[in-house]
This record gives C-alpha cells, structure tokens and sequence, in this order.
C-alpha cells in the first residue's frame, strides 16, 4: 500500500512538473506581457518549487518507512535541489535578470548561467522522479 501511495505522490509531482513546462510557462509567454510575465513566473517559480519539495518529502518519508534506502537517497537529491531552487537560485536569477534589464551586460551572463543551471535541476529531478517510478514498478511488480 505504501508503494502505491508513494507512486501516486510522485505522478502527481511528475505531472504537475509537465503541465508546467509544456501548458502554463508557454501560455503565459504567449498571453502576456514581458513585464506581466516576469512578475507571473517569478510568483509561479518559488510556489512550485515549493510544492515539489513538499511532494519530494512526503514521497521521502514512505520510501524511508518501505525500507527502499536507494529511493530515499534520490528523494533526498530531488527535494534538496527543488530547495536549493527556491531559496538560493530563483532569487539570484531575478536578481540578475533586474540587473540585465537595467543594461548590465555582466549580469546577462550570469543570468543565463544561473538559469541554465536551474533548468538542468529541474530536469535532473524529473528524471530521477520518473527512475523512482520504474523502478517501484519493476521491484515491486504493481
């Protein structure tokens, strides 16, 4: 039953990640201005990030009580780096992005530096997520 349950919060988790990226993000770049984007997705970003570090600890907490240590050292990847996304690299993007917008050519690249590594997060926890999945199937023969 826990496997179930674990399963269920993580296609949650994995679902929401890509309703995000292929329906809300390009919606809103679609639908609104750059500047009513920005403010958008900068109140989007920490709220998601939060809710898929919620989701990675709950998932934690039954991976831990079924015993499956390799399931519970990836959860602790994903919900560490759904953290280290909201606290430390969302506020550093906007900070940069602020100052590109301002014309500081140095912030550009760093901008997109900092972007660029919040994206490869964001798509290493997936694949973990989507790995946890598998591998519950085939372990535990659901």
């Amino acid at each position: 039953m826990i496997i179930y349950t674990l399963n269920f919060l993580l296609a949650v988790l994995i679902g929401s990640m890509t309703f995000f990226i292929a329906v809300v993000s390009p919606s809103i770049f679609a639908t609104l201005s750059t500047n009513a984007s920005s403010k958008l997705l900068r109140t989007i970003f920490p709220r998601m990030f939060l809710f898929g570090f919620i989701i990675a600890i709950l998932s934690l907490i039954l991976s831990y009580i079924s015993d499956n240590i390799l399931n519970s050292i990836l959860l602790v990847i994903v919900a560490v780096s759904f953290i280290i996304n909201r606290n430390y690299l969302t506020p550093k993007i906007n900070n940069f992005r602020d100052k590109e917008l301002e014309g500081d050519s140095k912030a550009s690249s760093s901008f997109k530096y900092m972007h660029l590594l919040s994206v490869l997060l964001f798509v290493l926890n997936f694949i973990i997520l989507i790995g946890i999945v598998i591998n519950n199937y085939f372990n535990y023969n659901l």
